[in-house]
């Protein structure tokens, strides 16, 4: 999320610089900024899924594992709901009669993405910190 802040940080003043704020048109910045968070992004998500599956298969009895594997679905269908509840609270807490939340305006720069991409960075590493606190008191099931 902190690649996708500093590329939306670039994204913004390009379009500052060359007077395209209020353009809805094409901005004249390669697409390959972009296509970088999305590298991260996809592989993130491609390494967590593995992961999770491989988890869940490996812990669970052998008569829960199709279950377990169902449950790592189940989270990831979830984590999404969550993040678009997410974007409700911060257009919500953001936002006042006179005054656009982060995420609403007439076209993509009137956005401020980059707050709430670092936002997102912030909750990130809030969980990871949570995570480790769970994963160090987790004991692996013995093998038979």
């Amino acid at each position: 999320m902190a690649v996708a802040a500093l590329v939306e940080v670039k994204r913004k003043r390009v379009a500052t610089n060359k007077g395209l704020l209020d353009s809805g048109g094409p901005l004249p910045i390669s697409f390959f900024w972009v296509a970088f968070q999305y590298l991260f992004l996809g592989s993130a998500d491609l390494f967590t899924l593995a992961g999770l599956l491989e988890f869940f298969f490996s812990e669970a009895p052998s008569s829960m594992r199709s279950l377990a594997t169902s449950l790592s679905w189940a989270s990831l269908a979830m984590g999404y709901y969550l993040s678009s509840v997410i974007v409700s609270i911060v257009n919500g807490a953001t936002g006042s009669p006179g005054h656009r939340g982060w995420l609403s305006g007439p076209n993509l720069n009137s956005y401020h993405l980059d707050r709430f991409y670092w936002l997102i960075c912030v909750l990130s590493g809030l969980n990871f910190i949570h995570y480790l606190f769970w994963a160090a008191r987790y004991k692996y099931r013995s093998i038979k």
